[in-house]
């Protein structure tokens, strides 16, 4: 770990923020805006490389409880804004694929709900599996409160948070101007940690990696990275998260098609309140998604892709 300096040295303690903010159950506004690229949906046209990627955003809230994300209320929206991309999803919806078309149905927005263990989603994608008069569908069981999807690494786990911030490669206090988040306001005096994990040690380290993995990383994807970036105020308060994964592991000759992906997360403001569930009478139960497509909403699905 590197030796801080006296101006680092002043900056609060993130994982205390955190746990502070854990004590008072705040509830956070959030701003969620990355990418995924699917190397196994890359393929030459005419000679020339057409690469398959999209971005996302997500916007909303999420709310804590005393030992971490409780609920989660957000909308999510992907697009394809590469030209090339745009056509290969195009190509692949004609030919019946499964995961395009849901991917082509994503580019409408989804809203999730996630409370009380449980998720439902209101969107495109569920409304043709229900019954009239049901805008919701109860998609099942759901940990931390459905928020992590896009986003791999989970800093309201204050153990994690804390072993992460343990072995950062490079930590700098930035004076004065330091970036403008979504909304255009400026953050001054902000401190900027970054390190990086393998899916093996985050998987160990991460309750909510685990749930989101679902399994342990098969060999190959094991010692790839995930890298991360922390902004906090002067005081210590997280500000944003960026996580960047890329399954491609160097040095390794044979490898499945490589799979990248990006989440920023902006926590713009908090307060006092509460995430609830959707009426219980516009909701019903659903087994997936109508007409049998993937959910295809996560970055493990993602990178599980690559094996298609």
């Amino acid at each position: 770990m590197l030796a801080p300096t006296s101006a680092e040295a002043a900056v609060g303690d993130p994982v205390r923020q955190v746990r502070r903010l854990l004590s008072a159950q705040l509830t956070a506004k959030v701003v969620e805006a990355g990418g995924v690229q699917l190397g196994s949906r890359t393929r030459s046209v005419n000679r020339m490389a057409q690469s398959f990627r999209y971005t996302f955003k997500r916007a909303g809230s999420i709310q804590l409880g005393r030992k971490g994300v409780v609920a989660s209320d957000l909308d999510r929206r992907i697009r394809f804004e590469r030209e090339d991309s745009a056509a290969l999803l195009k190509q692949d919806v004609a030919n019946g694929d499964p995961t395009a078309k849901s991917l082509r149905i994503q580019t409408r927005v989804h809203r999730s709900v996630g409370v009380n263990g449980k998720l439902y989603t209101t969107g495109p994608l569920y409304q043709p599996a229900l019954p009239a008069g049901k805008t919701w569908a109860l998609r099942g069981a759901v940990a931390n409160g459905g928020a992590f999807t896009d986003q791999v690494i989970n800093i309201f786990e204050p153990r994690t948070l804390k072993t992460l911030l343990s072995d950062t490669y490079a930590k700098k206090f930035i004076k004065g101007a330091g970036y403008r988040d979504s909304t255009g306001r400026e953050h001054k005096n902000v401190m900027l940690y970054k390190g990086k994990i393998t899916f093996a040690d985050l998987y160990a380290l991460s309750p909510t990696f685990r749930a989101i993995a679902g399994q342990k990383p098969e060999a190959a994807l094991a010692p790839a990275f995930v890298w991360w970036w922390l902004w906090t105020d002067k005081d210590g308060m997280p500000t944003r998260f960026q996580s960047i994964w890329d399954t491609w592991v160097t040095g390794k000759p044979i490898q499945p098609p490589r799979a990248e992906g990006s989440a920023l997360t902006e926590f713009l403001s908090w307060r006092r309140g509460t995430i609830r569930p959707p009426k219980s009478s516009l909701v019903a139960r659903v087994e997936g998604p109508a007409n049998d497509l993937p959910e295809f909403d996560d970055a493990m699905e993602a990178i599980r892709e690559r094996d298609r």
